[in-house]
């Protein structure tokens, strides 16, 4: 189902959305959402197999102070990689060494799976999400076994989705980068690794972009859809959602 949800014009520059999730617009296209990871309050979560959705219905739906699109997908809208969402997963999902995931356990202690591995799911974990290319110091890289699309993917400038953790694990970082605009092409994934360099986050991974790139903040589609989309959200395999409850305590 399309959402026709319209970029807020209230959000700009930098905004401390909750007490634990701030959202910063970096120029017109680039937007951040930086969540406490600490905060005893804050909840993660993910789609559940089956309810496939935009990110603006999976927002809705949840309440979520923020959330982005999350995995690549194939033809059938199954996430592809290992993902996990409230300890439920889609058939089929494994790891595989050409992706790399973020993984966190219902107290929100979160790792991001280091470049080049295979990795069994931990029941402990309570959502995963998998990406692609992983990005450090600056460079992305594709593994060994990655199909040649991988770096072509990355040296294309499209709307961008990643994650990032900052080298105390406290804070995630959801990024996303418009573009397929006539004014703005979008990122390449070195420009999106640099940016992690300058948020001084040691290790990212880049989720699905393109027309899936979408970020809602307080019930509010932040960014701008490629120009051939229009108002029409894509609907996507699975989400990342964060919800704050530090205000309803």
């Amino acid at each position: 189902m399309a959402s026709f949800l319209f970029v807020s014009p209230s959000l700009a520059a930098t905004e401390q959305v909750s007490p634990c999730v701030a959202y910063e617009q970096r120029g017109q296209h680039v937007h951040i959402a930086k969540v406490d990871l600490s905060c005893p309050h804050l909840e993660l979560i993910g789609t559940i197999p089956g309810n496939s959705e935009t990110t603006s219905n999976f927002a809705y739906q949840h309440k979520a102070t923020v959330a982005i699109n999350g995995a690549f997908y194939n033809e059938n809208r199954q996430p592809l990689g290992l993902n996990y969402s409230q300890q439920k997963t889609w058939s089929n999902s494994r790891d595989y060494k050409q992706y790399s995931f973020l993984a966190c356990t219902k107290n929100n202690q979160c790792f991001i799976e280091p470049y080049n591995q295979q990795t069994i799911y931990k029941p402990s974990w309570h959502i995963v999400i998998s990406g692609w290319q992983s990005m450090q110091n600056g460079k992305f890289m594709c593994a060994p076994s990655s199909p040649a699309i991988c770096q072509r993917n990355g040296r294309g400038h499209h709307p961008r989705t990643a994650i990032g953790l900052s080298e105390d694990n406290r804070y995630l970082y959801m990024v996303v980068v418009e573009g397929r605009l006539e004014r703005f092409r979008g990122y390449t994934l070195t420009q999106l690794a640099r940016l992690f360099k300058d948020l001084k986050v040691p290790h990212a991974i880049n989720l699905d972009g393109g027309g899936s790139s979408t970020m809602v903040v307080k019930q509010r589609r932040v960014n701008e859809l490629p120009d051939q989309q229009f108002i029409f959200e894509r609907a996507v395999a699975n989400h990342l959602g964060v919800i704050d409850r530090s205000q309803d305590k």
